[in-house]
């Protein structure tokens, strides 16, 4: 997929509220992509509810920068990651647009068939805070949350935040209403302290 640029092409496409925002000029320094946009399944008569759930659930686990944006079709929920500048465009960004469903329960993984023990198959990798004790609160947000989960095709077991921080990475999948605990959508995070051996930060 594409970068989105600030191009009047790129307004055309994208609309001028995601390039004012996210449109960018040049590459930026970050060791990965720019941003990955991923379609949630949501009933026909969703009015952004869902994509604002989301976002709430990144800024409560990961005290993210999260907002929803509506760019003439649909609503985008926009996780900011890596530094944010001063028009509040983000280094990287996860973008999770609401697709309408006939279906009165639209499933909650994109439609990819998935393993309770194994996931979809696909994932994201992402290193969380500045340091480890950034890191290790989120690790303590996603135990107390009781979302901590184990893929058995890998080695790692982490149950808990002292495994996290031996570790220094663990994973879940499901994304959550923090109101009802019901989940929006299943996606795996393996999430990664900088600490991480295979951190691109590290200089």
């Amino acid at each position: 997929q594409k970068v989105i640029g600030r191009s009047e092409k790129d307004i055309v496409s994208y609309g001028t509220q995601m390039v004012e925002t996210y449109g960018t000029e040049s590459g930026t320094l970050c060791g990965g992509m720019d941003y990955i946009e991923f379609f949630v399944a949501v009933r026909n008569d969703d009015d952004g509810t869902t994509m604002a759930k989301i976002a709430k659930f990144y800024e409560f686990f990961f005290d993210a920068i999260a907002s929803v944006a509506f760019d003439g079709t649909s609503h985008v929920a926009i996780i900011a990651f890596g530094r944010v500048d001063e028009h509040g465009r983000a280094e990287q960004s996860l973008l999770f647009r609401g697709r309408p469903s006939d279906d009165d329960d639209p499933p909650k993984d994109g439609g990819v068939v998935h393993d309770g023990d194994i996931g979809t198959g696909h994932h994201i990798a992402m290193y969380v805070g500045a340091n480890e004790d950034d890191y290790e609160v989120a690790a303590a947000n996603f135990m107390d949350g009781g979302l901590l989960w184990v893929n058995t095709l890998f080695e790692d077991r982490v149950l808990d935040v002292e495994t996290a921080m031996q570790e220094n990475q663990f994973r879940f999948k499901d994304i959550i209403d923090i109101e009802t605990g019901d989940v929006l959508y299943v996606l795996e995070h393996e999430v990664r302290s900088v600490s991480h051996k295979l951190f691109p930060g590290k200089k």
